[in-house]
C-alpha cells in the first residue's frame, strides 16, 4: 500500500511534501517527483530541510507569517505566494498545508501540496489591469456623454413662444444619455410659428454631432421664411455632402398661422403628423412627398408643401417613430393605425395628458421599461 501511495503521489502534477512536526524546524521527510520538477531542487537537497529555502527577495512576509500562525494553530491553510526555483526563477505557488494528527489529537506531520499558478496569476493580473483600463475608459466616456447631453439640451427650446389660444406640450426621452432626436419651436414672424421634429440615425456621440449640425441648419433656414418646403430644402442643401455615409435625417416641419389658424407643412421621410379633431372624432394624417433629408439634391428629393385649416379644439401631434415601431412580446410591431385608434379612445383629454398617455401606452404594448429608440413628441392644442 505504501508503494502504491508513493507511486500515486509521484505521478501527481502537484508538488507534495510531508514534514515532521515533532522535529525542530519541521523538516521535510518525504518529497514526491512533482516537487522536484516544480522547484528544480534534487531530493537529496530537499530532505531534512524546512520549506523556507523556496523563499526569496519578493516573497511576501505577511504570507509567511500567516503560514506560521496556521502551523501554530494546527489548522489547514491555503495561500498564494511568490517562491523561487533552484535556477532563481520566481513562480507563484498555491500552497495548501494540512495537519495530520495521531489518535491523541496531537499533530505529528504536515502535508504540503504546491501548484505552480504563475500562468494563471499572470493572466489574472492582465485581466485586472485590462478591467481597470476599461473602467477608466467607461468613466471617461460616461463623463463625456454627460457633458454632451448637457450641451445637447441647449439646442432644445428652454421656453416656448406665447401664442394666443394655442397650448403647447412636449415629451422628450432619449434612449441613452444623448440621442438622435430633437425638436424646436420658433417664432417665424409676429403671427407665424414654426414647429420642427427631427430624427437623426443612430445614438450616442456620432448622432449628437449630426443633431447639432441639423439644429444649426434649421436655425439658419427658418427665420422669416414662411414656406415649410423652402426651410426643409435649405436644410437639405446645407447637410447634403456633409453627412457621413449611411447617415440621414427625417424631419417634419409645420408653420402655424395664429391669425388664420392654418398650418403649412412639409414631410422629409418622417412619419405623418396627426390632426386630432374631438368635434368629429377624427384623426387626420398630414403628409407630403419628400424623402430623407441630407441624402440627394433638393430637385430629386421632391419636397412638397401642403396646408390645412384647424378648427377650435383641434390638436396636432408631431412625433418620432419610436412609438409606432415598438414591438410586443409576440414580435408584432405597433403601427400607425394602432396609435390612431388609441388616440381616438382618448380624443377629449388635454394635449399634455395625451402625450403622457401615449408614451405609457407604448411601453405597455411592448411590455418593456424602455423604448428601443429615442422618443420625441410635440403637441399643439387650439382653444375651443
Amino acid at each position: 500500500k505504501l508503494s502504491l501511495i508513493e507511486e500515486a503521489t509521484n505521478i501527481a502534477g502537484e508538488g507534495i511534501i510531508i514534514t515532521d512536526a515533532q522535529e525542530p524546524g519541521n523538516p521535510i521527510i518525504y518529497v514526491n517527483d512533482g516537487f522536484e520538477q516544480l522547484t528544480g531542487y534534487p531530493r537529496e537537497f530537499i530532505l531534512g530541510k524546512n520549506c523556507r529555502f523556496l523563499q526569496g527577495e519578493k516573497t511576501d512576509p505577511k504570507s509567511i507569517e500567516k503560514i506560521r500562525q496556521a502551523i501554530h494553530n494546527a489548522s489547514e491553510y491555503t495561500v498564494e505566494l511568490l517562491n523561487y526555483k533552484k535556477s532563481g526563477t520566481p513562480f507563484w505557488n498555491r500552497l495548501t498545508i494540512t495537519p495530520l494528527k495521531n489518535s491523541d489529537g496531537v499533530v505529528t506531520h504536515y502535508v504540503g501540496v504546491q501548484s505552480d499558478i504563475t500562468e494563471l496569476k499572470n493572466t489574472k493580473d492582465k485581466l485586472e489591469r485590462a478591467n481597470k483600463k476599461l473602467q477608466k475608459f467607461h468613466n471617461e466616456m460616461t463623463a463625456e456623454l454627460a457633458q454632451a447631453r448637457k450641451a445637447q439640451r441647449f439646442i432644445l427650446p428652454s421656453q416656448f413662444p406665447q401664442i394666443k389660444d394655442l397650448r403647447i406640450a412636449t415629451k422628450f426621452v432619449p434612449l441613452t444619455q444623448i440621442g438622435g432626436d430633437f425638436y424646436d419651436i420658433v417664432e417665424v414672424s409676429k403671427q407665424q410659428f414654426g414647429f420642427l421634429v427631427a430624427d437623426v440615425t443612430g445614438h450616442g456621440i456620432p448622432a449628437s454631432l449630426l443633431t447639432f449640425m441639423s439644429s444649426n441648419a434649421f436655425k439658419n433656414a427658418y427665420n422669416g421664411n414662411l414656406s415649410s418646403k423652402s426651410v426643409i430644402s435649405k436644410i437639405n442643401e446645407t447637410l447634403r455632402g456633409s453627412m457621413p455615409f449611411g447617415n440621414f435625417i427625417t424631419m417634419f416641419y409645420l408653420i402655424y398661422d395664429s391669425v388664420t389658424r392654418t398650418i403649412t407643412y412639409t414631410q422629409g421621410g418622417h412619419p405623418p403628423a396627426l390632426v386630432i379633431r374631438p368635434s368629429t372624432g377624427e384623426v387626420l394624417q398630414l403628409s407630403t412627398m419628400g424623402i430623407l433629408v441630407g441624402i440627394v439634391p433638393t430637385e430629386r428629393a421632391q419636397f412638397e408643401e401642403n396646408t390645412a385649416q384647424l378648427k377650435p379644439g383641434d390638436k396636432v401631434l408631431l412625433y418620432t417613430d419610436a412609438i409606432i415601431e415598438a414591438f410586443d412580446e409576440e414580435g408584432e410591431m405597433m403601427e400607425l393605425e394602432h396609435l390612431i385608434n388609441f388616440i381616438k379612445k382618448n380624443i377629449h383629454i388635454p394635449i399634455d395628458d395625451l402625450l403622457e398617455k401615449i408614451y405609457n401606452w407604448g411601453l405597455s404594448f411592448s411590455g418593456k421599461k424602455h423604448y428601443h429608440d429615442d422618443v420625441t413628441m410635440v403637441g399643439l392644442e387650439l382653444a375651443k
